[in-house]
C-alpha cells in the first residue's frame, strides 16, 4: 500500500511522465490487435511477427511464448554491449507484447470461429486497417519514449558496433530480411502485408506521431 501510494505521489508530479506510461501499455494493446488483423487477413504479417509465427508453426509453442523466448536471447547481447538501450519500456515488450497477441488472437477466435476462412473482400479490410492500425501503435509506442524492444535495439546495436559503417536503416533492413526468410522457412506466411509493413509503413508512423501520438502525450 505505501508503495501505491509512493507511486501515486511521483506521477502527481509528472503528469507527462503518467501519459507516457499509460500510452506505452495502450500501444502495446493496439500493435497486439493489428498484429492479428494481419495475420487473419492471410497476407501475411511484419517481418517480427513473421518469424515468431513460424517459430510458432514449427514448434507448437504460441506466439507470445516464442516472442518472450525470442526476447530473452536478444537482450542478452544488447545487455552486454549497451545496457542503455534496456529501459522500462524494453521489459513491458518484451514479457506483455506476445501475451497480448494470443489474448486477442483468442478473442477473434471466440467471437469470430470462421476467421480461418473469411472472404477476399474481408481480407483485404484486414490487411489494409492491419497496417494503418500497427502504424498508429507503432508511433504510440515510439512517442511514449520509454525505451525499445530488443528486436528495434538490434538495428542500433549494429550501427554502434560498425561505427556507423552499417546505419541502422540498412542493418534494420537486413535485420527484417533475415526474419522474413527464418518465418517462411518456418511454415509462415509471407505476402503483400509483409512487404508492406517491411517498407511502405514508415510515412504513416510519421504521420502519426507528427499529428497525433505527441499531441496526445505532450499535450
Amino acid at each position: 500500500m505505501e508503495l501505491v501510494n509512493k507511486v501515486k505521489k511521483f506521477f502527481k508530479k509528472d503528469p507527462i511522465l503518467k501519459r507516457r506510461v499509460i500510452a506505452l501499455f495502450v500501444a502495446h494493446v493496439i500493435l497486439g490487435f493489428g498484429v492479428n488483423l494481419l495475420r487473419i487477413s492471410l497476407f501475411g504479417n511484419d517481418p517480427f511477427s513473421c518469424m515468431n509465427l513460424g517459430f510458432s508453426s514449427l514448434s507448437g509453442m504460441s506466439y507470445g511464448t516464442c516472442v518472450i523466448l525470442f526476447n530473452l536471447v536478444a537482450i542478452i547481447p544488447i545487455f552486454i554491449i549497451d545496457r542503455n538501450y534496456i529501459q522500462f519500456g524494453t521489459l513491458v515488450n518484451m514479457f506483455l507484447f506476445g501475451p497480448i497477441v494470443d489474448a486477442w488472437f483468442a478473442v477473434f477466435v471466440y467471437f469470430f470461429p470462421g476467421v480461418g476462412s473469411i472472404s477476399l473482400a474481408a481480407r483485404i479490410a484486414c490487411l489494409i486497417f492491419g497496417v494503418v492500425i500497427l502504424s498508429f501503435g507503432a508511433s504510440m509506442y515510439m512517442a511514449a519514449n520509454l525505451g525499445m524492444g530488443p528486436y528495434d535495439a538490434i538495428g542500433w546495436i549494429v550501427e554502434k558496433l560498425s561505427k556507423k559503417k552499417v546505419p541502422f536503416k540498412y542493418a534494420r533492413i537486413a535485420l527484417d530480411s533475415v526474419s522474413t526468410v527464418a518465418g517462411f522457412i518456418c511454415g509462415s506466411i509471407v505476402g503483400l502485408g509483409t512487404l508492406t509493413m517491411a517498407l511502405g509503413t514508415g510515412p504513416l508512423v510519421v504521420f502519426f506521431t507528427d499529428n497525433v501520438n505527441k499531441k496526445l502525450i505532450y499535450g
